[in-house]
């Protein structure tokens, strides 16, 4: 492993064990968030980042960073972690990713009871990761959900057997089988031309891509921390700009609460046996108050910064749940919040003067409009996902490299791999 930032020196025993983490979050201001909540909280945080330019590697609350020389799949990774586990001496291991994830909940017995591993259950993780399962789930439980089937079933029907109707969107079924993955995170097909081309691109893995009819609205994103088998706290907001435009992560958003989405969300966590923390996403029509179940993510979603500046602490209660779980105290949870990835949302501000691809049914807003709105959220009304005035570094470190991203002339200010792979 290479050392990013040295860490501090504590005194021998001035932290309990209990109180020390390795949080495993990589460069982002998701990873950065969990850093702050873990520090906010009295705890002492080592930080395993991907980068010297990590934002979390930089924040006040981080004691020390490094980047592992291993990918989380490979053999060398549970070696690495468990040398640096034991070099710091940490109570639990935290972090933010699938991959992540996937790799510590197939090692937890070579760490735990010693070391807590903040993973949900095998089980329940690939039910999660399972969307053709948790879509027979949804069905089952009466929860809304986009008719559909797999793409090779679907191509196999002819004529009028065709149940689905246009617009369609294809995902990935089963994110599990990681060698089977779609080049895109959601691809829209509005036409038979269209499908043909996408159906061309994943005709190999044809059985592990769902294709659903289109539902109208934005994204709506559920984060939930279960404790015992009941919701401790929920969080929740909706997407209001993404990137790409066609179906991305979210760069900006605003805290909202829809009780019968929540009360669904909770539904489907509990029936696979969920503990921790969890996200549920749906598509919800705030025209007419319809919505549909899309996903489990089995982690922190994208949003947390926002869940966290309106008041839900789900990384320390997380701490909590496990190490003090009578002190956990719920927060008031503010509505109405706005917070954006700057750069993300400047990329946003870029796609639509590009014109880039939108999900069906949406159209493009004018290129000044698109560069006033851009501007209009630097007021107080919108919060910045990564600036802290208690923790600014991180912040410095985020303008000086979206600086150095305009001095070479490149429109992708966050790195966005989505645009790398060229998909939506």
């Amino acid at each position: 492993m290479r050392q990013i930032r040295p860490p501090r020196q504590d005194a021998p025993g001035a932290t309990p064990r209990s109180r020390r983490v390795l949080a495993i979050v990589g460069d982002t201001q998701v990873g950065l968030w969990v850093v702050r909540s873990l520090g906010r909280g009295g705890l002492t945080v080592y930080t395993v980042c991907h980068s010297e330019r990590a934002l979390p590697a930089h924040s006040r609350y981080s004691s020390g960073a490094w980047r592992l020389e291993s990918r989380p799949w490979e053999a060398g990774f549970v070696e690495e972690v468990q040398q640096l586990a034991a070099k710091r001496e940490v109570g639990a291991i935290m972090t933010v990713s699938e991959a992540y994830h996937k790799a510590l909940i197939r090692c937890r017995d070579r760490f735990e009871p010693n070391v807590h591993i903040f993973s949900p259950p095998a089980e329940a993780f690939e039910k999660a990761m399972d969307k053709d399962y948790m879509y027979r789930l949804a069905l089952q439980l009466d929860v809304p959900v986009a008719r559909g089937t797999t793409l090779d079933e679907f191509m196999a029907q002819t004529g009028s057997g065709r149940s689905l109707r246009f617009p369609l969107v294809l995902r990935t079924r089963n994110q599990n089988a990681s060698d089977e993955t779609a080049p895109w995170k959601a691809a829209y097909a509005e036409n038979a031309g269209d499908l043909k081309r996408l159906y061309e691109t994943v005709e190999d893995i044809a059985s592990n891509v769902l294709i659903q009819e289109y539902h109208p609205g934005v994204e709506d994103h559920i984060q939930v921390l279960m404790h015992d088998g009941e919701p401790f706290m929920v969080g929740e907001y909706i997407g209001e700009h993404h990137m790409p435009l066609a179906g991305g992560v979210t760069v900006q958003r605003v805290t909202c609460r829809h009780e019968n989405i929540i009360r669904d969300a909770v539904r489907l966590l509990q029936a696979i046996g969920w503990d921790g923390v969890g996200g549920v996403q749906f598509h919800y029509d705030p025209r007419t108050g319809r919505y549909v179940f899309l996903e489990v993510n089995p982690r922190f979603i994208g949003g947390l910064p926002t869940v966290i500046m309106a008041g839900f602490d789900a990384p320390f209660l997380l701490w909590q749940s496990h190490f003090e779980p009578e002190r956990m105290q719920r927060g008031r949870y503010r509505l109405g919040l706005r917070s954006r990835v700057l750069g993300g949302d400047a990329n946003w501000m870029f796609g639509m003067i590009r014109r880039d691809p939108l999900p069906p049914g949406q159209t493009h807003i004018g290129h000044l409009s698109a560069v006033a709105r851009f501007f209009w959220n630097f007021g107080p009304w919108t919060r910045d996902d990564v600036l802290s005035f208690t923790d600014l570094k991180p912040a410095w470190v985020d303008w000086r490299g979206m600086v150095r991203k305009l001095q070479s002339r490149s429109v992708d200010l966050i790195d966005s791999p989505e645009l790398k792979r060229g998909g939506a």
